[in-house]
């Protein structure tokens, strides 16, 4: 397996509209990836303790290359009891069940252009064992909620972004990230196995809101060289905005704490010690 692409969610509708924003994400993704003709690229959704599963309420129809990982509330509590979602112990869950040379970590509410995609595939190829010992972070523009929220297909919001990008690309916010603090902000990370294994990736003692993708930026740049922002290749990736951002701290805030050393967590890291499996729906 070439790529793996992991992403992760709840079914607790966060922002207003969160499985809608998921699944013209996973739409989009599973169009892109059927186009290129390959069996070389997965992707994987981990769900984190949703009382109802996402692959129940999601319309999977059109999702030939997405597998599940379903973490069970009484486990989801066991490892994060006072926050109700904790992304570094699912993106970790979801990378130590995957099978990618390379990894493309995405946010649920994310939304990725065809171009955009097959350059990370493309990268992927190219990438020899001296070159792989580097990162690249996609930086995002704001697809606006109200585009998003009135379609049920990802036609109409591929014929928004093309008539923006004709309009010269106005009025859609953007932070590109600053690579050597990681300023602005970012929708996407793409590196390899070995770093993430080495690394043993998410530090898992911030379970919380933010300053995650910060602590791991630094901590794997004293390794590793971050070559560049995947934006700077000409293509574009998308966060699908909240109805409402009011909540975005409801599983409380982390703190800007760093992990003492370059292999952050234990040996039981992503939850290996589960018996979770990866399921098709």
């Amino acid at each position: 397996m070439l790529l793996s692409i992991i992403t992760s969610g709840k079914n607790d509708q966060y922002a207003g509209n969160f499985v809608q924003r998921l699944q013209h994400n996973l739409n989009k993704l599973n169009d892109n990836v059927s186009k290129f003709n390959t069996n070389d690229v997965e992707i994987i959704l981990v769900d984190w303790g949703s009382e109802e599963k996402l692959s129940n309420v999601l319309d999977t129809d059109n999702f030939p290359h997405t597998e599940f990982l379903h973490i069970p509330p009484s486990i989801a509590q066991k490892y994060s009891p006072d926050s109700g979602f904790s992304i570094v112990h699912a993106l970790n869950a979801g990378f130590r069940r995957s099978q990618g040379r390379y990894i493309f970590f995405l946010d649920g509410d994310s939304y990725v252009p065809y171009e955009s995609l097959l350059l990370i595939y493309n990268i992927a190829l190219s990438l020899d064992e001296e070159k792989s010992k580097t990162f690249f972070w996609a930086s995002r523009y704001h697809l606006p909620y109200e585009i998003h929220s009135n379609t049920t297909n990802i036609e109409d919001i591929d014929e928004s972004i093309k008539i923006w990008e004709q309009n010269n690309k106005q009025d859609w916010r953007h932070n590109k990230v600053r690579l050597h603090d990681f300023g602005g902000e970012a929708m996407g990370l793409l590196l390899s196995r070995d770093i993430c294994e080495e690394s043993t990736l998410y530090y898992e003692v911030l379970n919380k809101w933010g300053w995650l993708d910060i602590e791991f930026h630094h901590r794997i740049l004293t390794r590793y060289s971050c070559v560049g922002d995947l934006e700077d290749y000409d293509v574009s990736f998308f966060h699908l905005d909240h109805h409402s951002i009011q909540n975005k701290g409801q599983n409380g805030i982390n703190p800007n704490y760093n992990s003492p050393k370059f292999e952050a967590n234990d040996e039981s890291w992503g939850l290996i010690n589960e018996d979770l499996t990866l399921y098709k729906k």
